[in-house]
């Protein structure tokens, strides 16, 4: 691990036990977004709401947790929110994609928003003026944009996509530009994907068998295959834990939730499962790792777990007016 990935991993560790006071909900009733209230650690209640053009498929917190990047289906297709009063939200800009945009992702400066639309190409906005937003460059992709993360040093971004390979690794050594740094073969579309808190592996979730890929990018800028785990079905998302340790996965076919054991770099092992109402979709740590927020089909939409001890259990469920596709914890 290089000395930069020591300190950013070091950072995240110092921060345990403090942040995720709220959780940001996008998903497919209207007002299609929902913010609920986590500052009581393990119980949720409702915030605020904000009414999108249609449905809320990706959510990401500013680290700064100032700002929501929202990337929904209907024209704009994103739509920056306003947060920097804790637990309200008002529309600060919003940026015409090509088409709905399914997955945000800012840069851990806070400088740019990773965004993975469909009409492609991919595209990456410039925030470095605070709440607001321009194009900083685009990406032209095989097909439609799925999901998307930035590494923990902001040097790379990994973009999945319709359309074989299914998954690219995107240069972003200098800020604001994109270049090619190496794609891997997925067997079929990525829909959700993850860096480790160190930036040295790469979860992704993708249908089709064996459902879930864990790749190495030990040496920066590349990627090969770790270890794989055949979840029940087809993998609609996942996560890896503030400490690197556990990675959840959410996926269609019963128990729906998957926690994978990581304890062993490069190797998954099951952790324990857990039965949700129907496929599980959205999914985030909180920045302590003791919660884990799971979005899924069948009322209530949205089930927070308890991750305390390490293995899970029910803390609160929320009822939201439709299926929940994407989830974020709030840095603070």
């Amino acid at each position: 691990m290089s000395s930069a990935k020591k300190v950013i991993q070091a950072a995240a560790g110092a921060g345990g036990g403090a942040g995720g006071s709220y959780i940001a909900v996008g998903h497919d009733g209207s007002p299609y977004f929902t913010l609920l209230d986590h500052t009581t650690p393990g119980s949720v209640s409702l915030a605020t709401t904000y009414t999108l053009p249609d449905t809320g498929r990706g959510t990401a917190f500013s680290p700064d947790g100032n700002y929501i990047a929202v990337g929904h289906s209907g024209s704009p297709y994103f739509t920056l929110l306003d947060h920097t009063t804790p637990g309200s939200v008002s529309l600060a800009a919003t940026y015409t994609l090509a088409g709905t945009g399914n997955r945000t992702a800012f840069s851990p400066d806070g400088n740019y928003i990773a965004v993975a639309n469909q009409g492609f190409p991919f595209t990456l906005l410039d925030h470095t003026t605070p709440g607001s937003v321009s194009l900083a460059v685009t990406y032209t992709l095989p097909d439609n944009g799925l999901s998307t993360d930035f590494s923990p040093d902001g040097n790379y971004i990994a973009v999945a996509y319709q359309d074989p390979p299914h998954f690219s690794l995107l240069d972003h050594t200098t800020p604001g530009s994109l270049s090619l740094a190496a794609t891997y073969i997925i067997p079929n579309n990525v829909l959700g994907t993850s860096f480790s808190p160190d930036g040295d592996y790469i979860a992704v979730a993708h249908i089709s068998f064996p459902f879930f890929t864990l790749l190495d990018h030990t040496t920066p800028g590349s990627v090969s295959l770790a270890a794989t785990y055949t979840v029940t079905n087809n993998a609609l998302g996942t996560a890896f834990g503030p400490d690197g340790n556990y990675i959840s996965v959410t996926h269609v076919g019963s128990p729906f939730f998957t926690l994978l054991d990581h304890t062993t770099p490069g190797s998954v092992s099951l952790a324990t499962t857990y039965t949700l109402p129907s496929n599980g979709r959205g999914i985030a740590f909180s920045p302590d790792s003791n919660y884990i927020a799971v979005g899924h089909d069948g009322s209530p939409y949205f089930t927070l777990l308890d991750h305390t001890s390490g293995s899970v259990s029910l803390a609160a469920t929320y009822t939201l007016t439709g299926i929940s596709f994407s989830i974020a914890f709030s840095p603070n």
